[in-house]
């Protein structure tokens, strides 16, 4: 098993989800808003609740991640749905050696979440979105071939191209809400749930 991903007074400076909002500076409507209006499916919530197997969960999150503000709400509400489950999120520029230890192992996406065992030790991980919003995404990115040109042009510089591309994100994060409400909020729930699921199969076999 790899070592603890962080000590327990790191993990105890960990952020509840309401604590992390009252900290940002921009999208804070936003994760407000979705965290406020999402809920679990009675089915999801009973799945979880019947875990029995305590985990942590790690999240790592930047305020501007339009995948983070998607399923940071999603995660909380599973963490809540189980008394087994205790979440914290860590902004990842405040947190280099978290950065390193997840860049180490070729994970350089957000959001990450890091599952645990009660001692910080991991045992899973979930990465940035559910798999069927990769395919949603590579369509919005062929319909809008001017994003991909913009992030590419070496004439500007990072706050020029943010700018440019400000509208335009979001509008596609108004999107983005929209495929998570019809299906990917389920998807995430479901991913997750599934990866619980077998650690804790994994448990009882040992």
């Amino acid at each position: 098993m790899d070592e603890s991903v962080i000590s327990q007074d790191e993990w105890e400076q960990g952020l509840s989800l309401t604590g992390l909002i009252s900290g940002m500076t921009i999208n804070r409507d936003l994760l407000q808003r979705r965290y406020s209006a999402l809920d679990l499916s009675e089915a999801e919530k009973l799945r979880l609740g019947a875990l029995t197997v305590p985990r942590k969960l790690l999240v790592m999150t930047e305020e501007w991640c339009s995948d983070c503000m998607m399923n940071l709400p999603i995660l909380a509400r599973l963490a809540e749905s189980s008394e087994k489950i205790e979440i914290r999120s860590f902004v990842r520029k405040d947190w280099p050696q978290l950065r390193a230890y997840f860049n180490s192992r070729d994970i350089f996406s957000l959001p990450t979440l890091q599952i645990m065992d009660e001692a910080l030790n991991p045992l899973g991980t979930w990465v940035e979105r559910p798999q069927a919003a990769h395919q949603s995404l590579a369509a919005w990115k062929e319909a809008h071939p001017e994003v991909e040109h913009t992030r590419r042009r070496a004439d500007l510089t990072s706050e020029e191209k943010r700018e440019l591309l400000r509208e335009i994100n979001e509008q596609l994060v108004h999107e983005m809400e929209d495929w998570y409400a019809q299906t990917l909020q389920s998807e995430t729930v479901r991913e997750v749930t599934e990866i619980l699921e077998a650690l804790e199969k994994d448990t009882r076999s040992v």
